[in-house]
């Protein structure tokens, strides 16, 4: 059981529940208007102003029924619109709303402030060594992902 630890994966998720654990709590102390989860899953909405469904379910890894109940509470809440493809009336566009703009600029302050906090044992050099070795990790799982896709 303690081979376990010896993981990276392991590590890493740990280390990613304590950042999100902490931005959570952040989140809610400075009355963001929106939780932190619900923050970073409208990222890729802010990234590249709209999308449709399929494709937020594909960048955020989730089926399409949570997909669903999750744009569902958005467009309840006020932050997300779905606007009818002209092109394909069975798909709709999601396009953020000026509130849901409003709202999630609210949280940039607080994940920079946290961003700080995460940072606050790195100097310049461990930084810039982190970022290259998560982007290495990052690139070799989207290898291992797509090399098995016949093309």
């Amino acid at each position: 059981m303690n081979e376990i630890y010896s993981y990276l994966g392991i590590h890493l998720s740990e280390t990613l529940l304590l950042m999100r654990k902490f931005l959570s709590n952040e989140f809610e102390s400075k009355k963001v208007g929106m939780r932190f989860e619900e923050w970073i899953q409208l990222l890729p909405l802010m990234e590249k102003e709209s999308t449709n469904q399929k494709g937020l379910s594909e960048r955020l890894a989730k089926d399409k029924t949570t997909i669903s109940r999750l744009v569902d509470g958005w467009v309840r809440k006020g932050w997300v619109k779905r606007i009818q493809s002209t092109e394909d009336k069975r798909i709709y566009e999601l396009k953020i709303t000026p509130k849901g703009k409003t709202t999630w600029e609210k949280g940039i302050p607080v994940v920079r402030g946290a961003d700080e906090v995460f940072k606050r044992n790195l100097n310049e050099e461990n930084e810039k060594e982190l970022f290259l070795l998560l982007f290495k990790i990052q690139s070799g799982v989207q290898f291992s992902e797509t090399k098995n896709v016949p093309y």
